[in-house]
């Protein structure tokens, strides 16, 4: 390789360490706002779910008692995947202060209200949210919301496609 070959190799390696080493840091933080804001809660719903329609179509019995326990003791492992893969879509599109910010709203009062019953924010609950959306953060989240919607719901997609295959070929009683 000539000098300058070298160093743009290392040049561009530097960058990609250092861009690696932020999304690194910055996982805990997307990791932790996804359960705030309610997300990981709507997962574990839809795990739950997966397991009631699986057993009106494939009801416990000793033959698929295997496969049972291990959806049964699989849920943990199902919401960490698909944790992992919504984390990456919001670096994409969020940087350190923004995730900050995010995750300031939703452990607030008004926040924590809002993903447990948005019927019942009191009035100044209420004008926190709006505050929330009219920050700088707030009209960011608006502008990406639709590219944010339709990158999580492909993952989703394959998320929920793939524990459905996986739970009937494990409990299909053959």
């Amino acid at each position: 390789m000539k000098p300058h070959k070298h160093f743009i190799f290392f040049l561009t390696l530097f960058f990609s360490l250092t861009l690696f080493s932020q999304d690194v840091e910055l996982i805990p933080k997307v990791s932790k706002y996804l359960e705030s804001n309610g997300t990981m809660k709507q997962y574990k719903e839809a795990y739950r779910e997966l397991l009631n329609l699986m057993e009106r179509q494939f009801p416990k019995s000793n033959r698929n008692s295997n496969g049972w326990l291990y959806l049964e003791r699989n849920e943990t492992k199902a919401l960490a995947e698909i944790r992992d893969m919504i984390i990456p879509i919001y670096i994409k599109h969020f940087d350190e202060a923004d995730v900050d910010d995010m995750q300031a709203f939703y452990t607030s009062d008004a926040g924590i209200q809002l993903v447990k019953d948005r019927t019942k924010l009191t009035a100044a609950q209420q004008e926190s949210v709006n505050d929330f959306y009219d920050s700088k953060v707030g009209h960011k989240i608006k502008e990406k919301q639709q590219l944010l919607s339709v990158e999580i719901a492909g993952v989703s997609e394959y998320w929920s496609k793939d524990l459905y295959q996986t739970a009937v070929l494990l409990l299909k009683e053959e």
